[in-house]
C-alpha cells in the first residue's frame, strides 16, 4: 500500500493506494471544511492514480499518518457504527440497493448502514438486492455480505 496527501487549491485529499495504483481509501476535506469519507459516500477516486499526472502539491506520507487522520475524523460515527453492528448481528438479513462499485466489492446503501458484497453475482446498479451479513469491515465501518 501507498498513501499519500493530495493539496489542490482550497482543497486536500487522502488516498490509501493498493499495488495496482488504485484509491482504496480516500478522506477528502473541501474548501468548505467539510470531510468526506470513501467508506460513508461515493467519493473514492476512479481509475489508476499516476503521480506523475497529478495537479497540485502530492506529498507521500507513512501509513501510520493516513491511519491516525482516518481514525481521528471517523471517531465521531463510532456510535452509530456500534449501533448498526447490534442491529445488524452476523446471521442477520439485510436489504439495500447496489448503490456503486469499488475495488473491494459491490457498495450496497440499505436505510441505515452500508455493505460490501464480494461475491460472484452480477454487479446491476440501482437494483435492490437481499444478503446476509457474514462479518464487519471495522476499518470502513461496512457490513460485509454473502
Amino acid at each position: 500500500m501507498k498513501y499519500l496527501l493530495l493539496k489542490l487549491d482550497e482543497e486536500k485529499y487522502w488516498f490509501e493506494l493498493d499495488d495496482d495504483k488504485y484509491a482504496t481509501r480516500q478522506i477528502i476535506l473541501d474548501k468548505y471544511n467539510k470531510f468526506h469519507f470513501s467508506c460513508l459516500e461515493d467519493c473514492l477516486a476512479e481509475g489508476l492514480i499516476d503521480e506523475t499526472d497529478i495537479e497540485g502539491i502530492s506529498i507521500n506520507l507513512k501509513k501510520q499518518d493516513f491511519e491516525s487522520i482516518w481514525a481521528s475524523v471517523l471517531k465521531q460515527y463510532e456510535k452509530q457504527w456500534l449501533e448498526i453492528k447490534t442491529r445488524y448481528p452476523i446471521g442477520t438479513f439485510v436489504q439495500g440497493v447496489n448503490s456503486y462499485f469499488y475495488p473491494q466489492g459491490a457498495i450496497i446503501k440499505g436505510k441505515s448502514f452500508t455493505a460490501i458484497y464480494k461475491g460472484e453475482e452480477p454487479f446491476c446498479l440501482n437494483k435492490t438486492v437481499q444478503y446476509k451479513v457474514k462479518s464487519y469491515d471495522e476499518i470502513n465501518m461496512w457490513l460485509v455480505v454473502e
